[in-house]
């Protein structure tokens, strides 16, 4: 891949955001996710969701979701939650989850996760920029995070092919969503 920007040069970690309402659930794997707050115990994170996406529907409908920060090893989670769409897979089945009190699906063996209701968004026609207070977290510190590059080398070569595919139909998706 021939870097036409300085943010092609990192290799930031991977999350995936689950969500529920009316007992239907949906994750994915996360466009960006950031701490937004320094305050221990009142942490707030942002998110940017794509609005095609049905877990954008289910945390439009919660207000809430969950953020899991990736482990290495759990590769085989990003064409799950990156390529398949829960409209016609079902995501969660063969994995262990477990379940917030509000029903949002928790993934095993991640580094860790946190519960996030939404306190404000902006929409950017793409994205949803959905800011939201931690209102519950665990965290597994002895697991590593899995980072982009290594995600990407340890997937056989034609599921990278397709995620690439994907980013390119989303890239030219989203232009029109924002009029370019």
């Amino acid at each position: 891949m021939v870097s036409t920007s300085i943010f092609n040069l990192t290799n930031p970690e991977i999350y995936i955001i689950t969500a529920a309402h009316a007992g239907l659930t949906s994750g994915q794997v996360a466009t960006w996710v950031t701490l937004a707050a320094l305050i221990p115990e009142h942490l707030r994170v942002i998110a940017a969701i794509s609005p095609y996406n049905y877990t954008f529907d289910l945390i439009q409908q919660s207000q809430r979701f969950a953020v899991h920060l990736l482990a290495e090893g759990q590769e085989a989670w990003v064409p799950l939650f990156g390529l398949c769409s829960t409209r016609e897979t079902d995501k969660f089945e063969g994995i262990a989850a477990t379940y917030t009190a509000t029903g949002i699906p928790l993934l095993p063996n991640t580094c860790g996760w946190a519960e996030c209701q939404i306190s404000h968004s902006i929409d950017l026609g793409d994205r949803t920029v959905f800011i939201a207070d931690v209102v519950a977290q665990d965290l597994y510190p002895n697991r590593k995070p899995l980072r982009r590059i290594e995600a990407l080398a340890a997937l056989p070569p034609q599921v990278t092919q397709d995620l690439a595919a994907k980013r390119i139909l989303d890239i030219e998706r989203d232009r029109v969503l924002r009029g370019l």
